[in-house]
């Protein structure tokens, strides 16, 4: 893991063990994110997207990363309980309003 996203992990108090960097060009052709996965220290399966963009993160790129960590998950046999989403653009507020994904993710701005 980098400086840069440690720093971030660090600035959140996001502490997890046995993290792992997938290879997110393996799930999708989008290439302005990272796929950090681990567990925290309740022992939940946590993935993590840092989305480096420009362009504003609206709700049709969030049900995107929902359905794209449902498919890694059941690839890889767990059930994942918390997502967090770094970002660094503008983020719609219908995003940060939307109640069925409220319960399971987390956003944090790095900008």
């Amino acid at each position: 893991m980098n400086n840069f996203i440690s720093l971030l992990f660090s600035g959140q108090k996001l502490l997890l063990k046995n993290t792992k960097s997938l290879d997110f060009k393996a799930f999708s052709t989008k290439r302005n994110y990272e796929l950090i996965y681990g567990i925290d220290e309740s022992s939940f399966h946590t993935f993590v997207f840092i989305r480096n963009a420009k362009s504003r993160f609206v709700l049709k790129d969030l049900e995107f990363l929902n359905e794209l960590s449902e498919k890694i998950a059941s690839k890889l046999g767990i059930v994942v309980k918390k997502r967090v989403l770094f970002y660094n653009s503008p983020i719609c507020s219908k995003v940060l309003k939307h109640e069925e994904f409220k319960k399971i993710w987390k956003f944090y701005d790095f900008m």
